[in-house]
């Protein structure tokens, strides 16, 4: 996938674009992700653009920046322009914006675009404006209908209230995928391994949004093979005082050195809310509690499967 920063960039292919911030990943955005690879039987290339604004809140983002890239090319999107949404892009009119940047920089022959899509100086642009220079810029526009699961309006709002009450299976349901974090694998104090509970340590970026803190049912991609597991996000109270927020996981069955892997853990269901323990021999029940539940609800899951 090629990943383009500037906006004096060019690309030398024709292509089908698409529009927007996709924190959230969800199957709001995928539905607009999905109309663009179609046009790829047409011969266009599958470009999206994805602002990037300055993060003003800790803990904001369903899904970083790099972890987007990641989604992205793993649904074969081959050009991610990522553009800071700078005082030049603001000020652009929605003319300028498609006559520009679409047509110009990024040779856009169709675009895809949410119905509720708004753009430019302003925000005076929208779809009914983007089909108003088809003509004139000599490209197709493709209107999305808004995505909703069972009545509930599919948005990165929505889905960040669902993940932080634990509600995990209801944000994967609009998401369209599991809830996951990627990332380094790092040294941690080893503290699992002397419970009897061997762990891999992310720490993830203080942009990431994450669920409550507690312990969930997991699965853990290890160079591209899937692990059962157990997670718990949070500060360790039981055994750790540093305040360091970490997403540890205890894989049932991997054998291995995972030091410096690039993971992804995907969350699926919720067990209990993090708590302190009155020892470590409390801790030791629980975790042995967590792991036969967890077990037991994959178990059932990919009996379903």
């Amino acid at each position: 996938m090629l990943r383009i920063t500037k906006q004096s960039e060019y690309l030398p292919v024709q292509t089908a674009v698409t529009v927007g911030k996709f924190d959230g990943f969800h199957l709001g955005h995928r539905s607009l992700l999905s109309e663009v690879l179609k046009e790829k039987e047409n011969g266009l290339a599958s470009c999206v653009i994805s602002f990037s604004a300055t993060v003003d809140n800790e803990r904001s983002l369903i899904y970083t920046k790099e972890e987007q890239r990641k989604l992205c090319e793993s649904m074969g999107i081959d050009v991610l322009a990522e553009y800071p949404l700078n005082e030049s892009l603001r000020e652009m009119t929605a003319e300028q914006f498609v006559a520009e940047i679409l047509c110009k920089k990024l040779q856009a022959k169709v675009i895809v675009a949410g119905e509720d899509f708004r753009f430019g100086k302003g925000r005076l642009g929208d779809v009914a404006f983007l089909q108003s220079l088809e003509e004139k810029y000599g490209y197709r526009t493709v209107c999305i209908p808004k995505v909703t699961e069972e009545d509930v309006r599919i948005s990165s709002t929505v889905i960040r209230e669902l993940l932080a009450e634990g509600k995990i299976a209801e944000a994967n349901g609009l998401l369209g995928r599991p809830y996951a974090v990627f990332g380094e694998v790092l040294h941690g104090k080893k503290l699992g391994r002397t419970l009897g509970f061997p762990t891999m340590n992310l720490i993830p970026s203080a942009e990431k949004l994450l669920p409550v803190y507690g312990v969930y049912v997991t699965r853990i991609n290890v160079d591209g093979q899937w692990f059962d597991g157990i997670t718990n996000i949070g500060l360790r109270p039981t055994v750790d005082s540093d305040q360091q927020v970490s997403v540890e996981t205890h894989l049932f069955s991997y054998d291995g050195d995972l030091y410096g892997k690039q993971v992804e853990v995907q969350f699926i269901e919720f067990l209990r809310p993090e708590r302190k323990f009155a020892d470590v021999d409390a801790l030791k029940a629980a975790m042995f509690d967590d792991v036969k539940k967890a077990k037991a609800i994959l178990e059932k899951i990919e009996g379903i499967i």
